[in-house]
Parts: structure tokens; C-alpha cells; sequence
């Protein structure tokens, strides 16, 4: 059985259909990129995955567990973990603070979160051994909003992380960032292959290549082909709207469009 599956999920809005009767299915401990044009639906489809939306039909399985209907918070302590497109720190605490409260949240003493934590070895050890993993270890008593943009964003995975999660969903990780920021992402991601399974929304296509061993191609809200790399790199309407000139794109998505009509 899959750890996590999408059963026909279904999103209207209004007489305007986005989310189009959509299956898919993440294997334990793989990393699955969902790629698609701009308008495809990925930030509806991500939104009903992580409970900001309630799909109008379908269903959403994590672990044989039912997350439909559940809110974010409940999925969260499910095994279902978000990092957002927008980065979510606490921008005026330090790296340190921000990883102690994120692991108070997820110990079930939430109600607690502000306060004093200076105390708490185990919070304590707990920050450096997630900072250690997602390399922030030289940034810990740096105060969050006063970091790089690329850090600041491997903050938010690091504050992800703290939940423990069985899959880790990253809403376009590398957004904004230059090469050298980029590459750092990158070998973070791959460094959790095989520890939880994550599901990557992503534009970067060298970066997706690099990492996924499945990926699914969604247009106009329908899945129009699951894969491997070298599948979806072969497929001629996918490699003209990804890989293709610009002028072939408009024409390659309008021919995606009436397949999955």
C-alpha cells in the first residue's frame, strides 16, 4: 500500500472546475515531484493536500489514515508536514528559538510555546541535532529575519522537519533563489531521501530531474502523466512545454489541455 493517495479529489469554485477528479500516490521514502504549467491548479491541489482547502469530492490518505475533512493542524499531527511557498518563520527570534518552538509545538506542549524554553535541555539538544541536519549549525543565535533569503528558506524546512513527518510536502523550495542557494536546497532535500517520502512542487526542472524518482505533470487540474525522469523528459507534449522554445509552449499546453479534456 502507498503511504499517501489522492482519490478522484475534486475542487470547484464556483462553475469553474481546477481540481479535475485527481488520483496520485507517494511510495514510502520517495521523493515525488508534481510539476505543471502556470494556471495547471498545483496551489489548489497542495492546499487540499494540507487542509487550507476541503475538496468537493475525493479522498486524501495518509498511512491508511483518512486526512479528508481533517483540519491543517490534525494532519500535521498525522504525519503530514507543509512547507509553504511564502517562507513561515518567527522572523524576530533567533534560528535557536525558532527550531525550540517549533519542537515544543510537536511534543504536545503547545500551550506553552512562549514560554521561557532556556531551561529545557532537551528542546536544547533538539534545535542543534535539527540545525546540524539542515546545516544551520553556524547560524543559531542569528536572528531569523536578518538571514538570507536561501537560509531563511532552509529554516522553514528545518521548523517542517520538527513534526517528525512520514511525508514532508515542499511548496516550491527554491523559489527566488540564486545558484549557489539553489545548490544548497538541493543537497538538503537529497540528504532526507529514504527518511520520509516528499512530495516537491517545483519549477526548477534541473533540480527536479535531479531529485525525483517519480513525477507527475498536472494540466488544467488533471494528472496527464506519471514517471520517472526519463519518462516525462521523452514525453513530446511535456518536453515542449518544459523544454522546448517559448514560442512552441502556448501550443504545447493548449494540446495538453485537449487531451485531458
Amino acid at each position: 500500500m502507498s503511504l499517501f493517495t489522492l482519490h478522484g479529489l475534486v475542487k470547484r469554485f464556483g462553475g469553474l472546475l481546477v481540481t479535475d477528479h485527481v488520483d496520485l500516490h507517494v511510495e514510502r521514502g520517495e521523493i515525488h515531484a508534481l510539476i505543471g504549467p502556470n494556471g495547471a491548479g498545483k496551489t489548489t491541489l497542495v492546499n487540499l493536500i494540507s487542509g487550507v482547502l476541503d475538496p468537493d469530492e475525493g479522498r486524501v490518505l495518509l498511512d491508511g489514515v483518512e486526512l479528508t475533512g481533517k483540519d491543517a493542524y490534525e494532519r500535521v499531527a498525522c504525519g503530514l508536514s507543509r512547507c509553504f511557498q511564502i517562507t513561515s518563520i518567527f522572523p524576530k527570534a533567533s534560528v535557536r528559538d525558532n527550531l525550540k518552538m517549533a519542537l515544543q509545538a510537536h511534543t504536545g506542549h503547545s500551550f506553552q510555546l512562549f514560554a521561557s524554553r532556556a531551561g529545557n535541555t532537551a528542546l536544547a539538544q533538539g534545535a542543534e541535532a535539527l540545525a546540524l541536519r539542515c546545516g544551520l549549525e553556524a547560524s543559531l543565535d542569528q536572528i531569523a529575519g536578518n538571514l538570507p533569503h536561501g537560509v531563511q528558506r532552509t529554516l522553514d524546512v528545518a521548523l517542517a522537519l520538527a513534526a517528525n513527518p512520514k511525508l514532508l510536502l515542499l511548496d516550491e523550495p527554491m523559489a527566488g533563489m540564486g545558484p549557489h542557494e539553489s545548490a544548497r536546497m538541493l543537497a538538503l532535500i537529497e540528504s532526507l531521501r529514504g527518511s520520509m517520502a516528499i512530495l516537491l512542487i517545483e519549477h526548477d526542472m534541473d533540480a527536479v530531474f535531479a531529485l525525483a524518482d517519480r513525477i507527475s505533470v498536472l494540466v488544467y487540474g488533471k494528472v496527464l502523466v506519471s514517471g520517472n525522469a526519463d519518462t516525462i523528459k521523452n514525453d513530446p507534449q511535456v518536453q515542449a512545454v518544459y523544454l522546448g522554445d517559448e514560442a512552441g509552449s502556448d501550443a504545447a499546453i493548449a494540446a495538453l489541455a485537449r487531451e485531458v479534456a
